[in-house]
């Protein structure tokens, strides 16, 4: 699995003082290998063994946008041809900017075309999944002095959350996570950028759905050579490392009615209806069984 992230510089190491930073620094606030990408990285190696192959490929850069990656983002699907981009822009693209007379440098309807062109170019390569990781909030402290940023900052996340499918398409909630009252657990004192923890937090969200993704791809592979029963095997570790995967979520249920194994069946069924799973295949399946439960009542 290739790995390519594209982020601003909440993606690369950070000086204490970004704006007094002297090459002969030997103290960074977060060193490369604090990195989110680095983590990632050391972790999938260390637990797959080189089997199946892992590679990250670390695209960020200061003060990326959004535009930015639409502009290159054709080259990073098909110079690189990874199996998975990792996207995490967006706060450089909604703070509000003194230099900018107070305005955003991507407003709100400029990032949401950005982020449909992106999409449009996905289907380009449809193996490849995109990762999208959301806008942390920034601090109380900085919404008194920068009024209304945090509702940007839920604003623009909107707009990445829309089009999330559990398919093709992922979503890391950060808001979940960072609290504006007590953002220095996850971000350094700038109140924006990540700190270790936060670096740890990001890596270990985005490895356990690229966990899912190898394991789903396992199991197709092993399905494909008429494997079934390590086809199963397969696929129930990818639900276990991130179960909302809806492509999983389907293998599962066709192999387990198939095996008439219908106690997993209906746990999964259970699953879905109490996560309000929207999708047709998986519906169509449900239905099947439940009018097959009905009518054996009957």
């Amino acid at each position: 699995m290739r790995i390519l992230v594209a982020a601003d510089s909440l993606g690369l190491p950070r000086p204490h003082r970004i704006n007094n930073y002297s090459p002969n620094e030997t103290d960074l606030a977060i060193y490369y290998e604090n990195t989110y990408s680095s983590i990632i990285n050391k972790e999938l190696l260390n637990y797959y063994k080189m089997d199946p192959y892992i590679e990250v490929i670390n695209r960020s850069r200061r003060f990326q946008t959004i535009k930015n990656v639409n502009d290159e983002f054709a080259d990073h699907l098909f110079f690189y041809e990874p199996d998975v981009i990792m996207m995490h822009v967006g706060i450089v693209d909604c703070w509000f900017r003194e230099n900018l007379e107070g305005k955003q440098m991507v407003d709100r309807k400029n990032y949401q075309q950005y982020f449909l062109n992106i999409l449009e170019l996905l289907k380009n390569r449809p193996s490849c999944k995109l990762v999208i990781v959301g806008i942390a909030p920034t601090s109380i402290k900085m919404q008194k002095r920068y009024p209304g940023i945090n509702r940007e900052i839920r604003l623009y996340n909107q707009v990445l959350k829309s089009s999330v499918d559990n398919k093709t398409v992922f979503y890391i909630d950060m808001e979940k996570h960072v609290d504006p009252h007590r953002t220095q657990k996850y971000l350094l004192p700038d109140d924006s950028h990540l700190n270790q923890e936060g670096n740890k937090l990001v890596a270990e969200q985005a490895i356990s759905l690229f966990k899912g993704f190898i394991y789903a791809d396992l199991g197709v592979q092993q399905y494909n050579e008429g494997n079934h029963e390590g086809a199963l095997k397969y696929f129930e570790r990818s639900y276990d490392a991130y179960p909302l995967e809806l492509n999983n979520i389907y293998n599962l249920m066709v192999i387990y009615f198939g095996n008439q194994q219908m106690d997993k069946l209906n746990r999964l069924i259970g699953y879905v209806k109490i996560h309000e799973i929207d999708d047709m295949d998986i519906l169509n399946i449900v239905e099947v069984v439940e009018a097959g439960e009905n009518l054996t009542e009957g």
